[in-house]
């Protein structure tokens, strides 16, 4: 299972994929949900890219302030 964890206060989020690896990234506006995904958004400039896309069936999202 993967736990994704959005900070919302600092705009950080945090992604444990159990044995595989811990990523972090700030910048971080918004999680979306997209076609059976949690979309990490990063800001860049005045828009936001997506960086990363999880499974929300294989997820995990805590909320945090």
């Amino acid at each position: 299972m993967i736990k994704l964890t959005f900070y919302t206060t600092e705009k950080e989020v945090t992604v444990d994929m159990g044995d595989f690896s811990q990523e972090s990234y700030t910048d971080v506006p918004t999680v979306q949900v997209r076609d059976g995904y949690y979309e990490v958004m990063k800001k860049d400039g005045e828009k936001s890219k997506p960086i990363l896309r999880v499974p929300i069936s294989q997820t995990i999202m805590y909320i945090q302030d």
